[in-house]
């Protein structure tokens, strides 16, 4: 294991790199945190922003667009899904409501009859889908003789009703701590590709100096074992990493660990870190520049940052955007984080997809370091 107590010695010459890349990251974390709690956590009625795209134009229709308009603020639109996302993600309106052409027997038949597009970020968007199977039902409770009494229908959802509030000691507000995890670990993921492409990467330029590699054509080690040994190295430093992020995350927000599903981000971000592990070896085997590394450390972090829903989340991202990112690990490694999971089986695909990028990713890395190594 000469190789691999060789890896580790120059990994620690190295440390500060990854001191410093850790400290920025968990005084954004903190800072995040401190927000955490004032952050829309409760529902509360109010005037909302709503863009309406009738496609039926029918009385029914009509009549459920006037009844929105008494305490909403409604915009036309146009149906196009690409400008509605962008309005959206820039906080212009707060939903989108689609009404589409056989709206009314839709309703009639009691299936789904209209599209909603609304801002997650915002608990008060869910009031929308409130105020729609408002409307839907009592409509459909006047239904009779093949028309709609919308008369009945407006006399119901004028009438006001008298709400007490009562004070509930025991009551808990919502912290936001989902939220936190998400977002904490989704970040997780971006500096960590940073992280192991860059640190490694210095690593492995001291290991493939052209003296080292002399010495080592020249040795009775075998080229596998040697690759090996390296890679264990790799493993062992990335374990490492990775763990001080989990480790921070439970410093940071331990007390609601309980409140989430966190086996699902701890399974989700060690599958990432094989699969970038393996990005990093092949990156490796292909360049001794120490300006394309760093390079390649940026760039990937980020461009994929931004494609895969680090830094927009994936539902505002076009499909064309979206298609590209799924050829990286990072687009899977997001969505499970972003998903509400019951059990393994709900994330199978999307661990699998992060296993077979980083197999592949070594294998490939493994190859090229075998051309270098031969020639």
């Amino acid at each position: 294991m000469t190789v691999y107590k060789y890896f580790l010695k120059i990994a620690l010459k190295h440390k500060w790199i990854i001191i410093s890349y850790t400290v920025i990251f968990f005084i954004l974390s903190i800072i995040n945190g401190s927000a955490t709690g004032k952050t829309e956590t409760i529902f509360m009625e109010k005037s909302l922003d709503i863009g309406v795209v009738d496609e039926s134009n029918s009385e029914l229709s009509i009549s459920f667009i006037k009844y929105l308009e008494d305490d909403n603020i409604l915009t036309t639109m146009e149906n196009d899904k690409e400008y509605i996302q962008e309005q959206i993600f820039l906080e212009a309106i707060d939903a989108v409501i689609i009404i589409p052409k056989d709206f009314e027997n839709l309703v009639i038949n009691k299936k789904e009859s209209i599209e909603i597009m609304r801002d997650e970020r915002k608990l008060g968007s869910v009031q929308v889908e409130n105020e729609i199977n408002k409307f839907l039902i009592f409509a459909n409770a006047t239904y009779s003789d093949g028309k709609f009494d919308l008369s009945k229908v407006e006399n119901v959802l004028d009438r006001e009703i008298e709400v007490e509030v009562l004070k509930v000691d025991d009551y808990k507000k919502d912290n936001g701590v989902n939220t936190w995890f998400k977002y904490y670990f989704n970040y997780t993921g971006y500096i960590i590709i940073a992280i192991y492409v860059a640190v490694i990467g210095l690593l492995m330029l001291e290991i493939n100096d052209k003296n080292i590699q002399d010495r080592m054509k020249v040795s009775s080690k075998k080229f596998f074992k040697f690759n090996m040994e390296i890679y264990l190295g790799q493993v062992t430093l990335a374990i490492l990493i990775t763990s001080i992020f989990i480790l921070g995350s439970v410093l940071l927000k331990g007390k609601y660990i309980a409140e989430i599903n966190f086996s699902k981000y701890l399974l989700n971000i060690f599958t990432f870190s094989f699969a970038i592990l393996g990005f990093t070896f092949l990156i490796n085997n292909l360049t001794n520049s120490r300006f394309v590394i760093n390079g390649i450390s940026s760039a990937l972090s980020l461009g994929t940052a931004f494609i895969s829903g680090v830094m927009v989340p994936q539902e505002f991202l076009a499909d064309n955007v979206l298609r590209i990112a799924k050829f990286f690990p990072t687009y899977y490694f997001v969505k499970i984080n972003e998903m509400n999971t019951n059990s393994f089986l709900d994330i199978k695909y999307e661990i699998f997809m992060q296993v077979l990028f980083g197999i592949f990713f070594f294998l490939i890395g493994l190859y090229f370091s075998k051309v270098k190594r031969s020639v």
